[in-house]
């Protein structure tokens, strides 16, 4: 009876993991990314849609699925709420999705409602200029009025400067509208306006690099808690507080850099698919070609685990009322901007 029982259970196991193979061969999963091609999290959207598959039973094809608008919360929406909940549809979210959650600014969208499978990079942001527009450092922000391009919502490119409008002193003119990030660098090199709010990092790098080289754009602030290495000249967020209040809740935004570019599915996909996935996104990480593939784009990777990204979300979510309260008072204005 022992034998018996103990065949069943192993029967019943490799009917449980050819059932999620069955279920992926063949198939085509869509990752959702709320931002426009070109931009940094389609850059590494795209660069796990290349190698991810590969670790999933039944090797479905990975296919990226641009949906913009919102600061990326009409992507998130649709994975909440409408998209299959079979595990065929995956999303790189907003790095801000936990906060603006927690603050009431994600239009219906909860970030608790996830499983998060993994983490490719932190999204350390800079505000960048043209040295031809003559800005320098922070201080010139707040010296006159200086046009910067966003692309709307909470998304951090119209975000940040509108906290260091009012925790900064700064004088910057929100011009919203632009769909991604990497959209308003254009408008930036066309001379719409003159700086570009909040972009990443890891996006200056692979797509910019020469213009960080030469000089010809200019690093104004980045949005961290602590200066990076590699930009150990460049302010933080929390460094341009005209307050401690002001600088203490810079800070608090500036976090966001931690979530950076994470992976989730609906909080409804069965378990062993679920499993499956955070299985495969671990699995990628270790495979050379997928080391190499980031190389050759200058992308960073600064990969967290499925429990540590969860954890990030859950401390978010459970941030003191008075820090809450605090945000919220700050953050009134940006729901009536137009």
């Amino acid at each position: 009876m022992l034998v018996a029982a103990l065949c069943a259970l192993c029967c019943a196991g490799r009917a449980q993991a050819q059932s999620v193979e069955s279920y992926y061969r063949g198939r085509t999963v869509s990752l959702v990314v709320g931002y426009s091609v070109g931009g940094g999290y389609d850059l590494y959207a795209r660069l796990a849609a290349r190698f991810l598959g590969r670790h999933i039973p039944g090797q479905p094809t990975v296919v990226v699925q641009n949906m913009t608008g919102a600061g990326g919360l009409r992507a998130a929406a649709y994975v909440q709420r409408a998209a299959p909940k079979d595990g065929s549809v995956i999303t790189l979210h907003p790095q801000t999705l936990p906060l603006d959650t927690v603050l009431g600014l994600s239009e219906g969208v909860d970030a608790g409602q996830f499983h998060w499978i993994g983490r490719l990079a932190m999204n350390v942001e800079v505000g960048v200029t043209l040295a031809l527009s003559g800005l320098r450092s922070p201080d010139d922000l707040r010296r006159r009025e200086v046009t910067v391009g966003g692309s709307g919502g909470t998304a951090s490119s119209s975000l940040v400067p509108f906290l260091l409008n009012r925790s900064g002193g700064t004088r910057l003119k929100i011009i919203s509208g632009y769909q991604s990030a990497q959209e308003a660098m254009l408008a930036m090199q066309r001379g719409e306006v003159e700086m570009v709010g909040a972009t990443g990092i890891s996006t200056m790098m692979a797509m910019h690099a020469d213009g960080m080289k030469d000089g010809s754009l200019v690093l104004l602030y980045q949005t961290a808690r602590q200066r990076q290495p590699a930009l150990s000249a460049v302010p933080t967020l929390a460094e341009l507080g005209t307050t401690a209040d002001n600088r203490e809740l810079l800070a608090l935004f500036a976090s966001t850099a931690e979530m950076g570019r994470s992976f989730a599915v609906s909080a409804d996909v069965p378990r062993e698919r679920l499993k499956a996935l955070v299985n495969a996104f671990g699995a990628m990480l270790t495979e050379p070609e997928f080391a190499q593939g980031a190389r050759d784009q200058n992308l960073i990777i600064e990969p967290a685990s499925a429990e540590e990204v969860e954890a990030l979300v859950r401390a978010a979510l459970a941030m003191p009322k008075s820090i809450v309260e605090q945000a919220k008072v700050v953050l009134s204005e940006i729901k009536a901007r137009k």
